[in-house]
């Protein structure tokens, strides 16, 4: 049996014949395809086949695209390929999709599918800690504390005052969940307490206020924030110190890897 896929259906019929198969034998079906209109997608029995009892030679008929969100990356692109497509893959990450996972497609589900679809895939997240990155404020790097018990190896200190102080960071967009225990510094005075406000542009990620002994988990949605802001403010605690201890305790941000790669750090 010989290969005649790519073939018009008038020159794989002769071709089949020339091998010494009856055109009786020949049947023609139609399945979605992106190849060319008129030419052989597909045949069964494959080639090099001996003595078949019939053959069928599947012409392209217009494919859509199948509804793909949600399938494993393998099982997505056999689908396309069977269908004469070779698709591009744009890996991202979302902290809501399961790792290798198809999110998007280009075109959507249900148009007319093209010979190179795109396909956006949910990446593993890469993470750099927010203290490489350049503040402007007087918050600043801490590579050591703890947070109501809970060690600190590597965040943010930030200094809570009456008057609120305000710390921000430029994301660019390119960042997509931030992660930190908050709280106060467990060597503060037991009667401290503050307000925290952290905003990803105008989105309240977190507003708490909070005494000594207490924190909050922090894992907040900044995905398309162009900037992070953190304001602390003093609310409670002795008139003998002027400010307490803001921790965000061991805060990384989390992202695709080329997004978190681009965001780069200070030295």
């Amino acid at each position: 049996m010989p290969d005649v896929r790519g073939l018009s259906e008038a020159d794989a019929r002769q071709v089949l014949a020339d091998a010494g198969y009856s055109q009786s034998l020949v049947k023609i079906a139609k399945v979605p395809s992106v190849v060319s209109a008129g030419t052989v997608a597909a045949q069964d029995p494959v080639a090099g086949t001996e003595t078949p009892a019939s053959i069928t030679l599947s012409l392209p008929s217009p494919a859509k695209m199948p509804q793909l969100a949600g399938k494993p990356i393998d099982e997505a692109t056999k689908a396309l390929t069977a269908m004469g497509a070779q698709p591009s893959l744009k890996r991202i990450y979302d902290p809501g999709a399961k790792t290798g996972t198809v999110l998007t497609t280009t075109p959507a589900a249900g148009a007319l599918l093209n010979a190179t679809p795109a396909l956006t895939v949910a990446g593993a997240a890469s993470s750099v800690p927010l203290s490489s990155l350049k503040a402007t404020g007087d918050c600043g790097a801490v590579s050591s504390g703890t947070v109501n018990g809970t060690a600190v190896t590597d965040g943010v200190r930030c200094s809570a005052r009456k008057e609120a102080e305000t710390t921000f960071w430029i994301l660019g967009r390119k960042a997509a969940q931030l992660k930190a225990t908050v709280g106060i510094d467990d060597t503060e005075p037991e009667e401290s307490r503050v307000h925290v406000r952290i905003l990803a542009d105008d989105k309240v990620v977190l507003d708490r206020e909070l005494g000594y002994g207490e924190s909050a988990n922090l894992d907040a949605d900044v995905a398309g924030a162009l900037r992070l802001d953190i304001e602390a403010t003093k609310v409670g605690g002795s008139e003998s110190f002027s400010s307490e201890s803001v921790l965000l305790g061991n805060a990384v941000l989390l992202g695709s890897a080329d997004a978190i790669s681009a965001l780069g750090s200070t030295p």
